[in-house]
């Protein structure tokens, strides 16, 4: 592949003047307005001081000053690309459709967007084509009869040196019956197909056992029903049982991953099973596969899910997981809890509201010394305020400085309870019902009995508390 340097250098004189100037003048326009210059040299970095090479080019084609000759920089550089770019034609396209035997699965079931593959159109797969030059790049994508049908493969029909015309076949095998070579053709598109999917020998093998069968009986089986059609197996059911289950759910094939997508989640999901230390296997895994698949829970979430039980299980603080057992599930503070995380079952929303929750009402046990009346439909109200820890501690710990405030003295009537009363005036909460004190009211009512404890206090008389203990004046405060 060329590189710049070469290139440049490969330019002539008026060409390089062109390349130069339309660089310089990109350069000037996009510091003028105030564009993103992130990805691009531009000013007194935009040309190499020993040479006046540009550090960078502009794709597309540039005219050469006034004679009306055009330089492609880029397509110089890149000439592969270019060459992909003059292979994508409309021609191109529909030829490749009737040699892979997609054409006729169209005319047949009278869908021109339908396609093999569960989430790519029938033009990116011939895209993909053209990349690679292998024209069956994955599963789904070896189907029916044609002149190239089985130009991958030795022994094939037809190829690009067999001299047929396109739309002709050289024997049609829907007619021919079953001979050894339909039948090892068949096989080797099916196998190749599958290998690349990702799929085991064990299960390749099974499978074949049953198109094989399916071909013997209806000798105008192809590759194409095959790979459709062995969906149904009972091979492909047991092994791929989320698909079995979302078949049978009536999910569209485009909604369903393929079994390359479905082998390489397992993986993905295997591999953070491990990173966290827990262990899944055989049917338990599989199980584990399909209630992802039919509860739509993603890898990122997945792995989301196991961080939040690692964060549960081996950082929180003994109260806060103490609070999550207490409030809401003796599982979550089990050597279970993993698997109790992943449990796709769940809401996971309403998962980390409960972690929020018991977050908050373990930081409020351990900082304000919270207990009675302290409950999980409280600390969810202080929780839902969106806080962070250093706040909510914050609001905690001067909580706790005025607990003695809690404790009436002999002439204060209202009867304040540190818990309820307490917290909902310290973070500013709703009354608990209509009628009842807000948290501001609150607030305005424990700073009226400070101001009145301290006034008593620098009068010299003391203050006797109702409770079980006694406080004088402003150290009750």
């Amino acid at each position: 592949m060329a590189d710049w340097t070469s290139t440049w250098e490969a330019m002539t004189p008026d060409e390089q003047a062109a390349v130069a100037a339309s660089v310089q003048a990109r350069s000037d326009e996009l510091l003028a307005t105030g564009g993103d210059t992130s990805w691009v040299k531009t000013g007194s970095d935009l040309f190499d001081p020993e040479t006046g090479m540009p550090k960078t080019y502009i794709p597309g084609e540039i005219d050469v000053g006034d004679t009306g000759a055009k330089v492609d920089a880029w397509g110089q550089l890149h000439p592969e690309i270019r060459e992909l770019e003059a292979r994508r034609t409309p021609e191109a396209f529909d030829k490749w459709k009737i040699d892979m035997g997609y054409q006729r699965q169209i005319d047949l079931i009278g869908d021109p967007n339908w396609s093999p593959h569960a989430s790519m159109s029938l033009y990116e797969l011939w895209d993909s084509t053209l990349r690679t030059g292998d024209p069956n790049p994955f599963v789904g994508n070896v189907l029916g009869y044609g002149p190239n049908r089985f130009d991958n493969f030795t022994g094939g029909k037809g190829g690009h040196d067999s001299g047929f015309a396109v739309g002709e076949t050289g024997g049609d095998p829907y007619t021919s019956g079953v001979d050894d070579d339909v039948r090892a053709d068949m096989k080797d598109a099916f196998f190749y197909a599958l290998r690349v999917a990702g799929m085991e020998k064990d299960l390749i093998d099974k499978l074949w056992d049953w198109a094989e069968t399916e071909l013997v009986n209806d000798p105008s089986f192809t590759a194409e029903r095959a790979l459709i059609g062995m969906y149904d197996s009972e091979a492909f059911r047991t092994r791929f049982k989320a698909i079995a289950d979302m078949t049978d759910a009536g999910y569209g094939r485009r909604d369903m991953p393929t079994p390359a997508e479905y082998i390489n989640f397992e993986k993905d999901v295997a591999t953070e099973l491990s990173r966290v230390g827990v262990n899944y296997a055989g049917a338990n895994f599989d199980n584990l596969i399909t209630n992802l698949y039919m509860n739509s829970v993603g890898m990122g979430e997945v792995t989301e899910r196991l961080n939040t039980a690692q964060r549960v299980m081996y950082e929180m603080p003994q109260a806060v997981r103490d609070t999550l057992t207490d409030w809401f599930s003796d599982e979550y503070g089990t050597s279970i809890a993993m698997k109790t995380f992943l449990d796709p079952t769940d809401d996971w929303s309403n998962v980390q509201d409960d972690i929020s929750t018991a977050q908050t009402g373990g930081w409020g046990r351990m900082v304000a010394g919270l207990n009675a009346g302290w409950d999980a439909d409280l600390a969810k109200q202080v929780s839902d305020l969106g806080m962070s820890q250093a706040e909510q501690w914050s609001r905690f710990a001067q909580l706790k400085e005025q607990e003695m405030l809690f404790t009436e003295t002999l002439d204060e009537t209202l009867d304040l309870d540190y818990a309820e009363e307490g917290v909902r005036a310290e973070f500013s909460l709703e009354a608990e019902e209509e009628g009842g004190l807000s948290g501001y009211e609150l607030s305005d009512i424990i700073s009226r009995r400070r101001e009145g404890r301290s006034a008593r206090f620098s009068g010299g008389g003391g203050a006797m508390v109702s409770g079980t203990t006694t406080g004088f004046g402003a150290a009750n405060a």
